[in-house]
């Protein structure tokens, strides 16, 4: 089986071959941000637990209450307080599973990595001219597309914050003055108009960064299955010129 011709040749005065820049960075980056990721869920537990006293609270008391709480009262501030919460928190849930799975691209990377040196060192044993794939289109695509969905994740999370502020403000208001604001352009109802506005497409701009980073993972899934064949390919070659060279 011949090996794939879109490959680099190394000298002697190269060997034994490195890791690239991008794979020692790698090697480096996947643990933390595998551990900052765990811990930005961890933390959004925290935060859910604590809202769920809030929660309790605020409907421990009776319906009028509740609806008749003027602003700066605590029942209005609580009700502020559980909006806030919403309004953020899923975007804040989203940045940490995007590290979690930027931590596993970042294994993936030290994986193709450890592909590069090893595949290398084989060669190098076997007396053969030292040969690696060129890097596909794949192994240049993946950590930028991993990078770009973490920024989306970013984004999305700041605009939470933004429509947090606005809720803690809209809700910390009777229901009567809510629903019934002293005129249209007022800024309670520009408030309504901004929450819905944001709740619009905030949600599906945190699909879109995740589905980012996945990808990202696909395409460094689909560079280590190319790099496995072409060094698989090379190996039989290599096997096979020793083999003709003894007899």
């Amino acid at each position: 089986m011949a090996a794939a011709t879109a490959d680099i040749m190394f000298s002697r005065a190269q060997l034994p071959v490195r890791v690239t820049d991008m794979q020692s960075m790698a090697s480096k980056m996947w643990a933390p941000w595998l551990i900052m990721g765990f811990m930005i869920v961890a933390v959004a537990l925290v935060v859910d637990l604590i809202t769920s006293s809030t929660v309790a609270d605020y409907f421990s008391n009776t319906k009028e209450a509740r609806e008749g709480a003027v602003r700066g009262t605590s029942l209005a501030q609580d009700r502020a307080t559980l909006e806030s919460v919403k309004a953020w928190l899923p975007g804040f849930k989203f940045l940490g599973m995007g590290m979690l799975l930027g931590g596993v691209t970042f294994l993936l990377a030290t994986i193709l990595g450890a592909l590069r040196t090893g595949g290398g060192s084989v060669q190098q044993a076997l007396g053969a001219e030292v040969k690696l794939i060129r890097p596909p289109t794949t192994a240049k695509l993946f950590p930028m597309v991993m990078m770009m969905g973490m920024m989306v994740l970013v984004v999305a999370l700041i605009v939470g914050i933004v429509q947090a502020n606005i809720a803690a403000d809209y809700w910390n208001h009777s229901i009567a003055t809510r629903l019934n604001p002293a005129e249209a352009g007022s800024d309670i109802l520009r408030d309504l108009g901004q929450i819905q506005a944001l709740g619009t497409w905030l949600a599906p701009l945190r699909f879109v960064g995740l589905a980012l980073v996945l990808s990202g993972i696909g395409l460094a899934l689909a560079t280590i299955v190319r790099v496995l064949r072409w060094q698989s390919g090379r190996l039989v070659e290599v096997l096979d010129s020793t083999a003709s060279t003894k007899s």
